[in-house]
């Protein structure tokens, strides 16, 4: 290779900037700035010294519950911890993997806060790893890009998402195959985009990494490389930008009061059956414990975790009928099960159920009350 692939697609991606996907790094920091802080969170920040910089981290002030809610969420995903303590505590349970880790504030408003959690990790130094997690203000419960818009409008915006991405990837085969001064990191880059087109035609947006600004909403897809090949996959994240004002007809009630401020605050959400994505607390016999319900996958997969004891513990399991639901506390292995959650929905987002110690079959009730 005459060259670093680096240095080879600058150029490459200075002419595609011209053909339509051009500022969206500049575009994204201008966004940031244009935050309705008045009226919207004061976002602190826990810091501690690493290797060449500070780890970063949001903290949502204020003693309100859904500031409560926010943050417990955050940092039980994103840290492994609990709010509160120091510094440097709310950075020990990070993988060695992780090299540092950094926030930005994308959208603060009354009615949504968005941000965005970048990593940066052993064996992706010039990729650092970006996160989006945007939540509702009135609750604190985390907002899913379903979440907002209507079936149809939904559909219309995963292919209007899909032709984009496409239209951008064809923009740079063609400029590829234009200009082929370094015939390896050509044939390289090529061969992971035309393994990738067919994974972004079909992108159900699902895994897309969401950002709501203060007049647009934009979605990042995820790698179309392999670790070892990111410097290859130059149009990553596949950044798309789409404004408020062009969402309108698409967006649901919830999606229009959220993003245009349409209706009073709070939001109405619809509020599906059995454990929801969001922070919640109570007891598992008469012992304090919080509950953090991370994401839902393929309709009935759920992860979270929770801490017990002072004690953080991961948990995946799976929705069954009637909002009931069980989940796992799993050990070193994935076989290996320590304790057993059994959960009923109740009305108001509330959970009842029982905890079961698999060691030694001890059963105890336990009761969830959403954060909000």
């Amino acid at each position: 290779m005459r060259g670093s692939p680096v240095r080879f697609l600058a150029g490459v991606l200075l002419g595609l900037l011209a053909l339509g996907g051009s500022g969206l790094a500049a575009a994204a920091a201008k966004q940031a700035t244009k935050q309705a802080a008045a009226d919207g969170f004061r976002i602190d920040t826990v810091s501690a010294p690493r290797r060449g910089g500070d780890n970063r981290f949001p903290i949502v002030a204020g003693g309100s519950e859904v500031a409560r809610a926010i943050n417990l969420f955050l940092h039980s995903i994103e840290l492994q911890t609990q709010p509160g303590g120091d510094s440097s505590a709310a950075f020990a349970a990070l993988p060695r993997t992780t090299l540092g880790i950094d926030y930005q504030v994308v959208g603060n408003s009354a009615r949504l806060l968005s941000l965005r959690i970048e990593r940066l990790e052993a064996g992706r130094l010039r990729h650092p790893r970006s996160v989006g997690w945007t939540f509702d203000a009135g609750n604190g419960r985390p907002v899913a890009i379903g979440a907002l818009f209507s079936p149809e409008g939904y559909g219309r915006l995963r292919q209007r998402v899909a032709t984009q991405r496409v239209q951008r990837v064809r923009n740079l085969q063609q400029t590829l195959g234009q200009d082929a001064d370094d015939e390896n990191t050509t044939a390289e880059t090529l061969a992971i985009y035309d393994d990738c087109l067919d994974r972004i035609r079909g992108d159900t947006l699902t895994d897309d990494q969401l950002f709501i600004g203060a007049d647009r909403i934009a979605l990042e897809h995820g790698d179309c490389a392999a670790p070892d090949y990111l410097d290859y996959d130059v149009l990553r994240p596949l950044r798309v930008e789409i404004p408020f004002t062009e969402l309108a007809s698409d967006l649901n009630d919830y999606g229009r009061c959220l993003l245009l401020g349409t209706g009073r605050a709070p939001c109405p959400a619809t509020v599906g059956e059995g454990p929801q994505p969001g922070s919640y607390a109570g007891t598992i016999g008469k012992r304090p414990v919080t509950v953090v319900f991370e994401r839902k996958y393929d309709g009935d997969r759920i992860s979270g975790s929770f801490v017990l004891d002072r004690r953080y513990h991961r948990l995946e399991g799976r929705s069954q009928r009637d909002g009931k639901a069980k989940l796992y506390e799993t050990g070193a292995s994935s076989d290996e099960l320590l304790c057993e959650f059994t959960l009923f929905g109740k009305p108001g987002g509330r959970i009842e159920g029982t905890w079961r110690s698999l060691a030694d079959n001890q059963l105890q009730p336990l009761v969830l009350k959403p954060l909000r």
